[in-house]
């Protein structure tokens, strides 16, 4: 029996709705004329996958697709149930959006609707806005500058790192994470995979990370990390792997199932697999998230909530996620050996985590000070450019070639309606 908890799509269903979650924001900020623009751009992708005229409606936010019509001409297969939705939606986000200055990314969302009348457009709704940095200024009189300048930084900042990751630039850097109950430059616990530029880019990975989170644009970086991770880790079987996934990534995608479909055959990969929640991003739906997180778990894959002690982490989402290894921030670390903080203040961090927790991290051990530190915390781990630099050719790797992150978005582009390769999913 299959243990994941996927919803099935009724044959019933009329509708695919797929709704453009910046779209108000784009409206608001970059004005009516470009607002025109990327509605005439949406239509024209979605007529380019095959669709016709009458078969697209778009209203507000939203665009619905009407089913009934595609199965009636069989133009579309539907053996794998997303197929259809996430080629439309990759065919949407793959490629940016420009007319003169302004260069902007989509984010998409989309979802079946579950109803045997006939659908009244009329009736729909704004969902609950997208968390991001800004409240939806389709609520808003007017958009205040300083909000705007914000987003269209963030927008400039994040549309430079897709740009590099739909061309390949992005790379995987490897750093280990070493058990304290060996000598320091012994036995490895895992490695995580760390993002780098393959030539060097004149502007801040971090940096340009913290803007997709902020923008909602972040779940496309993190499934193109995290299906580069599995993959390695499908052709590599002695290898355990962590991969970094914003909080913000955890909400209802219809990419999620296909990873657990994929992770319930290969039993030997997700067992193979940690997932580094990092925080810096807002959680869109608590619910949602936990329960992600805990299919991931039923499937074998470990969690690891990453950067403990910054960003938006608490001690309840802790608890409540029931995660198998805590990371403890550098930062924390740092505070712990400033003059005048008590000597006590990592050790009882590091026992609280415990408490919740069986395997607990330090982070950023740069000398032999900080080891010291870590050890006498009576942390479990430890991880740090004392033991161990990141590197892009890790002594697994037997390939002169560097390892490319490879566009999740990307990758859906090449799933032609009627022609679902082998393995659908992943791409390999």
């Amino acid at each position: 029996m299959c243990r994941l908890d996927l919803p099935e799509i009724a044959q019933y269903s009329t509708h695919l709705r797929l709704w453009l979650v910046n779209l108000s924001y784009l409206k608001a900020l970059y004005g009516p004329q470009f607002h025109a623009f990327v509605l005439d751009t949406v239509q024209q992708r979605l007529l380019d996958c095959g669709l016709n005229t009458d078969e697209i409606l778009i209203q507000g936010d939203f665009v619905l697709i009407a089913l009934k019509q595609l199965s009636k001409q069989n133009r579309f297969e539907r053996t794998h149930p997303n197929a259809l939705a996430q080629l439309l939606g990759a065919a949407l986000e793959c490629d940016p959006i420009t007319q003169d200055e302004h260069r902007i990314y989509l984010h998409t969302q989309m979802a079946y609707h579950y109803d045997s009348r006939q659908y009244d457009t009329d009736l729909l709704h704004p969902p609950t806005p997208n968390p991001c940095s800004h409240t939806h200024p389709a609520t808003l009189a007017a958009w205040h500058k300083v909000w705007a300048k914000t987003y269209r930084d963030d927008m400039s900042l994040a549309v430079r790192m897709l740009d590099d990751l739909q061309t390949g630039m992005l790379v995987l850097a490897f750093q280990p994470l070493f058990h304290l109950s060996e000598h320091h430059k012994s036995k490895d616990f895992y490695e995580e995979a760390l993002i780098r530029h393959s030539s060097g880019t004149d502007y801040s990975l971090p940096e340009a990370i913290a803007a997709l989170e902020r923008l909602g644009l972040i779940s496309r970086l993190d499934r193109s990390v995290l299906g580069s991770v599995v993959k390695l880790l499908s052709t590599q079987t002695a290898l355990c792997l962590g991969a970094n996934l914003s909080a913000g990534s955890l909400q209802d995608d219809l990419w999620w199932q296909d990873l657990f479909s994929y992770l319930d055959s290969r039993p030997d990969v997700a067992q193979r697999l940690i997932l580094e929640v990092t925080e810096t991003g807002t959680i869109a739906h608590k619910p949602t998230a936990l329960r992600l997180i805990a299919q991931l778990q039923n499937l074998g894959v470990r969690i690891a909530l990453d950067d403990t002690g910054s960003g938006n982490s608490t001690l309840a989402f802790l608890a409540q996620t029931h995660a198998d290894i805590i990371k403890i921030d550098r930062s924390i670390l740092l505070r712990a050996r400033s003059p005048g903080q008590p000597a006590h203040l990592l050790r009882n961090l590091v026992n609280v985590c415990a408490d919740y927790c069986p395997y607990v991290v330090i982070e950023g051990v740069e000398d032999e000070t900080d080891l010291e530190l870590v050890r006498q915390s009576g942390a479990h781990g430890v991880q740090g450019y004392l033991l161990a630099l990141p590197t892009l050719t890790p002594s697994w790797w037997d390939s002169p070639a560097l390892i490319t992150v490879q566009d999740a978005v990307l990758v859906r582009t090449q799933f032609y309606p009627g022609h679902v390769p082998q393995g659908y999913g992943f791409g390999f």
